[in-house]
């Protein structure tokens, strides 16, 4: 009963009897201290711990009839003299009234040793008996004494957190705040392209269904004239069904033979035709007539609608991928052709220096912005390619010898996860933030991300890789999607 009874004076944050007890609007109760640092734990919002309604400081109203009941309870346990139920454990029992000292259950002695190695209260009997042999005991004001500065060590490492967390979440909640504006600015910047692109799709697909319907109209009404023959037919024959199933139910055999005489038998001999052996036999009415199927087909705009698009409506994306042009190279083993946008091994007629691998760079240098690239490697066996932005120091994709990827930075070289063997390869610098990414081009799946640190300004880094005994002479090239 007393357990029962103690509930109802017990604050469900500190789970001890209520303290200058406080009632929310949601008329839930707690410490006015507990609430209070609820609050400070969530400065932005405050919400009921129970029910999670909203609330505010000036939503805490003292409750007087709640810290009335609480001292009468607690006078009424602390005179609650039955001794614990035999289905009762001690952990369980209410916590008898401070101000009459504990007695142990099993030896009704004063609880005035404290056992460290279990962590519970015992008398003088306890401490001799078998339970707790070999155990540490200590006077219970020095034990009290010792858990106390332990609980207070934990309230100061929690309270230096909490403000250390209260900071963190108010961050965050700034963050969350920029995260939220910067989604509706990228949402309202992929509407914009969208919307180009959208312009295009629908007068383009105006222009498909228009075609359609034409379509649609002509074999319509090729198949309407056909079912209106069959409609025609079909009638005719119901109607000449139903004459021969009445003459069927003449009763009189001399009245049903003067209705064949006089209309049956020309009615037959009407639907009878003599075949190739000279033999009367009736004459189907399915002759001539078939059902049309529906024939509707767009040919390539049909099959390869999306590509058939696609490949009209480049002149409306942008951006594409950029173009850059190389710097004049000395080296007689590459070649580079006019307009700079293929480079290759020149012929070695020698084995040597056949380990001699030459790179060129881009004349144009990037630093800031997003930037993105495609390369063709095509079937290559051997090539590089990423950025520098110093004579020895880069990042870069590499294929060595048709046997593994690898990818290398800050002189370091590690293998590299590429799925398949991509034709082309994307390259993308986003110079905001420091990063590049590598893709097969031809799923636009990505590859890998590779973080940076200089603030310099970086160049395109291209390697048509070893000459591999002519086997790797292809050209790697700069792909172009601008509109010619």
């Amino acid at each position: 009963m007393a357990s029962r009874l103690s509930c109802h004076i017990e604050c469900s944050l500190c789970l001890s009897d209520f303290t200058d007890p406080v009632s929310l609007s949601c008329d839930h109760s707690y410490c006015r201290q507990c609430i209070t640092g609820h609050m400070q734990a969530n400065p932005n919002q405050s919400s009921c711990p129970e029910c999670r309604k909203p609330f505010t400081e000036k939503d805490l109203r003292p409750s007087r009839l709640l810290r009335n009941m609480t001292g009468a309870v607690r006078r009424h346990l602390s005179s609650f003299s039955s001794p614990t139920s035999p289905t009762e454990t001690p952990a369980s029992a209410p916590a008898p009234a401070l101000t009459t000292p504990l007695t142990c259950a099993d030896h009704e002695e004063k609880l005035k040793l404290f056992c460290e190695t279990d962590q519970k209260l015992a008398c003088v009997v306890c401490r001799d008996g078998e339970k707790h042999r070999g155990h540490q005991f200590k006077p219970v004001k020095e034990a009290a004494q010792i858990v106390k500065a332990e609980l207070k060590g934990a309230i100061g490492f929690l309270a230096k957190e909490n403000i250390q967390l209260c900071d963190m979440s108010q961050k965050q909640t700034a963050e969350i705040t920029k995260t939220e504006i910067r989604s509706k600015n990228l949402s309202d910047q992929i509407s914009a392209q969208f919307e180009e692109l959208h312009q295009f799709l629908r007068k383009k697909e105006e222009e498909i269904k228009k075609q359609l319907k034409t379509d649609e109209k002509k074999a319509v009404e090729s198949m309407c004239k056909n079912s209106s023959v069959m409609t025609e037919r079909l009638m005719e024959g119901k109607e000449t069904e139903c004459i021969f199933q009445s003459a069927l139910q003449i009763p009189q055999p001399d009245q049903f033979l003067q209705w064949w005489n006089e209309k049956g038998l020309s009615a037959t001999q009407r639907m009878k035709k003599k075949d190739s052996s000279g033999q009367n036999k009736y004459r189907s009415r399915l002759t001539g007539l078939t059902v049309i199927p529906h024939s509707l087909f767009l040919g390539l705009r049909e099959t390869h609608l999306q590509f058939f698009v696609w490949k009209e409506m480049l002149n409306s994306i942008k951006p594409v991928p950029e173009t850059f042009t190389f710097k004049e190279t000395v080296d007689s083993y590459l070649r580079i052709a006019p307009g700079g946008a293929h480079v290759w091994h020149t012929k070695r007629k020698s084995k040597f220096f056949a380990d001699y691998s030459p790179g060129i760079v881009s004349t144009e240098s990037f630093r800031n912005g997003q930037h993105y690239w495609e390369l063709e490697v095509g079937k290559k066996l051997d090539w590089s390619v990423g950025v520098k932005v110093e004579k020895d120091s880069g990042v870069h994709l590499h294929l060595r010898d048709g046997k593994g990827y690898t990818l290398s930075y800050d002189r370091h070289e590690f293998d590299a996860d590429v799925k398949g063997k991509p034709r082309k390869i994307g390259l993308y610098m986003d110079c905001e933030r420091k990063n590049i990414y590598f893709y097969d081009a031809d799923s636009m799946s990505q590859i890998c991300i590779i973080s940076y640190k200089s603030d310099l300004p970086w160049s395109i880094s291209l390697n048509p890789g070893l000459y591999l005994g002519e086997t790797n002479n292809d050209p790697l090239a700069v792909c172009s999607y601008r509109a010619k």
